[in-house]
């Protein structure tokens, strides 16, 4: 819900209502993209979570990360943990991975998610029917 609030406000509901058309697989769980991706079951994914991309790239698997120029949505949470990110400024990434200073990020309003939460989830249901 959180990257579907950062989503909307950045560049609208109505890509939503237009992905929606294309009649996307929808999953529970964000790191179910990225294993479908890596097995082969999917050429491409759109979501689910940075971290589990990382770690399938760095065993090997051929997978290939894309941050989109419209901005990438930004999940803050307390743990630094199997390829999350700090933005503590003494902590350096990995050698290999594109540096969070140079990823566009949408801002997290956890606030605004929770007031919005029952518009968000009506509208994510119109489009997607889940």
């Amino acid at each position: 819900m959180t990257a579907t609030f950062q989503m909307a406000r950045e560049i609208g509901w109505d890509y939503f209502e237009k992905l929606s058309r294309q009649k996307v697989t929808q999953v529970q769980s964000s790191a179910d993209p990225p294993k479908k991706l890596a097995l082969g079951e999917r050429a491409i994914m759109a979501d689910g979570n940075e971290y589990n991309l990382i770690q399938l790239k760095e065993k090997g698997e051929p997978v290939e990360i894309v941050y989109p120029a419209e901005g990438t949505p930004l999940i803050v949470g307390p743990l630094d943990y199997g390829g999350l990110r700090s933005v503590h400024a003494l902590v350096k990434d990995k050698p290999g991975r594109k540096p969070l200073a140079e990823i566009k990020l949408m801002k997290d309003d956890p606030a605004a998610v929770e007031q919005q939460a029952e518009d968000i989830k009506a509208r994510y249901t119109k489009y997607f029917k889940v």
